[in-house]
């Protein structure tokens, strides 16, 4: 066993050697001791990465590309034996070997999240810890984008990951990005920040968010007192207008 995960190994080397573009997948599945119910499909978002957020168990996780393991099927293995599925982002090959290595689950949770990043071949994971706080700020809120003024969120008593705002967002002129906002984690800009796949996305048909990366910002395209509700483990948004 330990020669077949050196041979791995090498063989994966070689391939991250040449220059090879991130591959396209339709569907993504999760399957293993470690997997609840033993197959869960990922969530595909933006750009073309996967992401999971849920139970495991206490075992091991194949990432593969169809429901049912068989002869088509491909296995996006870690390129290092006993790899933990919490980690600060390990690369992965694709193979149909399906005795290569799998992703290990030390501990049964219920809050792990992690992203198949396709383009950069690469699994990152954590174990979700609730925010303390969660602020909204920007052009169209009454607070501007002045630090230490930002709205804060309500977070909900059962559930520490939802967090609510009622209020108006409206054009506000005298702000820079009149029309723009976005979610911060504390109240400043850095370090944790919530922001669109795209740039302008209006608040009313959006459903999804990322945390950190581009500084991209929601716009509005209706005046009025918006309800907003941010799930942070599953990464979802959404607002309506109360009146």
């Amino acid at each position: 066993m330990k020669m077949q995960k050196i041979l791995f190994l090498l063989a994966a080397i070689l391939v991250s050697c040449h220059s090879l573009s991130a591959q396209t997948y339709q569907e993504l599945w999760i399957t293993g001791s470690a997997v609840p119910g033993g197959i869960q499909k990922l969530t595909k978002v933006d750009g073309g990465d996967f992401k999971y957020a849920g139970s495991l168990n206490e075992g091991v996780l194949r990432v593969v590309t169809t429901k049912k393991v068989g002869k088509g099927t491909r296995f996006l293995a870690p390129v290092v034996p006993d790899a933990d599925i919490v980690n600060h982002g390990l690369q992965y090959a694709e193979t149909s070997d399906a005795q290569s290595p799998a992703w290990q689950v030390v501990v049964a949770e219920d809050r792990y999240k992690f992203t198949v990043h396709t383009r950069s071949k690469m699994l990152k994971g954590e174990i979700f810890q609730p925010w303390g706080e969660l602020f909204i700020a920007g052009g169209a809120t009454e607070a501007g984008w002045k630090e230490g003024k930002m709205l804060l969120m309500t977070q909900d008593i059962e559930n520490p990951c939802i967090w609510t705002w009622e209020g108006e967002l409206k054009k506000r002129d005298e702000n820079e990005e009149p029309t723009s906002f976005k979610f911060q984690g504390q109240d400043r800009w850095y370090p944790k920040n919530l922001h669109p796949y795209m740039q302008g996305t209006d608040i009313l048909t959006d459903t999804k968010l990322r945390v950190g990366g581009d500084d991209t910002k929601w716009v509005i395209s209706r005046e009025g007192i918006y309800r907003i509700t941010v799930d942070l483990f599953h990464e979802t948004v959404k607002a309506t207008i109360v009146k």
